[in-house]
């Protein structure tokens, strides 16, 4: 028990086997709260790299949120998202879970401050 070591995913590069098994995970918030099962696993476009995963949440699990993957940790079937359930939930949404727009990215990026993290390091 507590043998698979814990990936911390911070734009690495992984294998399909690693992103099959992200996308099997079981996603949790910054608080320990249990969101659910990962939906999807999206791509950057130029390096391959994940970047989002969808999760669904609201009535009946009903609606898919994006949320992005940076500074979260994968351990074993848990992924230990970087945000609150409430910052999920508020952020702005996208016209369909199948792939974000340019300007839908954008407002993400700039609402979950990914630029001002990129920008510190």
């Amino acid at each position: 028990m507590g043998s698979e070591p814990i990936l911390v995913l911070e734009g690495k590069p992984m294998s399909q086997a690693e992103i099959n098994k992200l996308q099997a995970a079981v996603a949790w918030d910054s608080k320990g709260k249990k969101l659910g099962d990962v939906n999807d696993v999206h791509l950057e476009k130029e390096s391959g790299i994940p970047a989002w995963i969808t999760v669904s949440l609201g009535l009946l699990n009903s609606r898919k949120h994006f949320v992005p993957l940076a500074n979260s940790r994968f351990e074993g079937a848990d992924l230990h998202l970087a945000w609150t359930k409430s910052e999920i939930t508020d952020a702005p949404k996208s016209a369909n879970s199948i792939e974000l727009s340019p300007a839908e990215e954008t407002a993400l990026i700039d609402y979950y401050r990914l630029r001002d993290e990129a920008s510190a390091s």
